[in-house]
């Protein structure tokens, strides 16, 4: 057997192991059921939080010319015009099993690609993993559901450098609101038999998850300024049509919104946004859905650079941000907020009765749903759920980037900034309403 020497112990690796991998997950072929795993498990039972095995073949991950993982040579290209092959979007072949405490309660073979947007740069990356036979198992503890064709493995976005919870606490607040949200496990992963840190367990926001949690099998899907996923464009249309030919003050007008429109969904989605002062939005990370029969709702989505972990990158943002007003300006040339991003919510606010629901429901969600002392409490509570694997996770990726986390110190204080934030932020907000939209003063900048 290898011994690999982790946190000043050493750990049990089985030769096994890396003779299954270069045995059956060859370049040309699918990944058979794993059956190393029965004599990994010594190893696996060693981590507090659940644990997923990816076996693939190395070439597909780290091969210059056709790994996914790395820079190679550049068969991807993001929008900025980088090219790398983590770019390409390329699925590769792999198989994956799931232990809790130890026990191998899962084993599935499927695709595994890389996932995120700038943060495929960083050196550990989030994936994206999908199976035609499904991963029969039940995730999320709080949700009944035990079959999933698709799920996303996360690093928390940028958030990798600072808490590696960020995202999964701002999905966690708003759980018991009105918005679509995706759900959150804090899992370990090795990768071909190494160990490769903290990744989230995330929902995928497909058709799948919309017939999961709405029952709803005929969709209209878009994201950004109305790039199609699923269905059509068309009713959008319509209804950007109405807002620019119409006077939403008159409440004739108003009541055909409210019939194209989650209006609660709406507002409940506005508000997180703006109290957690996200700035790599509305011009980026939206997604919004309806039933072809339905309305249309918003959907929470990577938001890694709220609750203080902006200003940066040029993104404003922070304790003191006026994120209302962001998310109200008609000028701006910025992609983060152009005029088509704020276009319906400028709208919406020359209705008073929206207006007043909004302002109401934003002071209930400011003394309640982000009640201090309430979001302190979960901060400390997902904090604690991964201190123990921190120093792991810590000591395997702080070479690997100048950005890295280089101690448990350096986590604990992003903690801080999370609970300054949540200390601060609702008397913020509150008077950036009051001066804002209780004054009339809606003009964006």
């Amino acid at each position: 057997m290898v011994y690999i020497c982790q946190m000043n112990k050493l750990v049990k690796v089985f030769l096994i192991v890396f003779l299954f991998i270069t045995l059956s997950c060859n370049k040309y072929s699918i990944c058979k059921k794993p059956n190393f795993h029965k004599n990994y498990e010594l190893i696996l039972s060693d981590h507090h939080l659940p644990v997923i095995s990816i076996v693939a073949d190395s070439w597909d991950l780290f091969d210059d010319s056709l790994g996914i993982y790395v820079k190679g040579i550049g068969t991807g290209e993001n929008w900025q015009g980088e090219k790398a092959n983590y770019f390409s979007g390329k699925k590769i072949n792999m198989n994956m099993a799931y232990f809790i405490h130890g026990k191998n309660v899962l084993e599935q073979s499927g695709q595994l690609k890389v996932s995120g947007g700038g943060s495929r740069k960083q050196p550990q990356k989030s994936f994206n993993i999908s199976s035609e036979d499904k991963f029969n198992f039940k995730f999320f503890k709080n949700l009944p559901f035990e079959e999933y064709s698709n799920l996303r493995l996360r690093v928390s976005g940028q958030d990798f450098r600072k808490t590696h919870l960020r995202d999964a606490l701002m999905h966690c607040l708003v759980s018991s609101t009105n918005i679509d949200i995706q759900a959150y496990q804090p899992s370990v992963l090795y990768l071909n038999g190494v160990y490769w840190g903290i990744y989230n367990i995330r929902e995928k926001f497909n058709t799948t998850y919309l017939k999961q949690h709405h029952n709803v099998t005929s969709v209209d899907i878009l994201e950004g300024n109305k790039k199609i996923i699923k269905g059509s464009v068309n009713d959008y249309d319509s209804l950007l049509k109405y807002v620019e030919t119409h006077d939403l003050s008159q409440s004739k007008n108003w009541s055909w919104i409210e019939q194209q429109v989650d209006i609660y969904n709406f507002i409940d989605y506005y508000c997180a946004q703006i109290y957690f002062a996200n700035t790599d939005w509305p011009g980026n990370n939206i997604k919004y859905w309806k039933d072809v029969n339905g309305k249309w709702r918003w959907f929470m989505h990577d938001t890694d650079l709220g609750f203080g972990f902006a200003s940066i990158w040029g993104h404003p943002g922070g304790i003191n941000h006026n994120t209302l007003l962001f998310a109200l300006n008609e000028t701006s040339s910025n992609f983060k907020n152009k005029p088509w991003s704020t276009f319906l919510f400028r709208n919406f606010l020359k209705n008073p009765t929206f207006k007043k629901l909004f302002i109401k429901q934003f002071h209930y969600h400011l003394d309640n749903t982000f009640a201090p002392k309430k979001v302190v409490k979960l901060i400390d509570s997902l904090a604690l759920n991964l201190k123990p694997e921190m120093p792991r996770h810590i000591n395997r990726w702080k070479n690997e980037a100048k950005y890295s986390l280089q101690s448990i110190t350096d986590w604990e204080k992003e903690l801080e900034i999370l609970k300054d934030f949540a200390r601060e932020r609702p008397s913020i907000v509150k008077n950036h309403i009051d001066l804002y939209l209780n004054n009339d003063s809606l003009r964006g900048s």
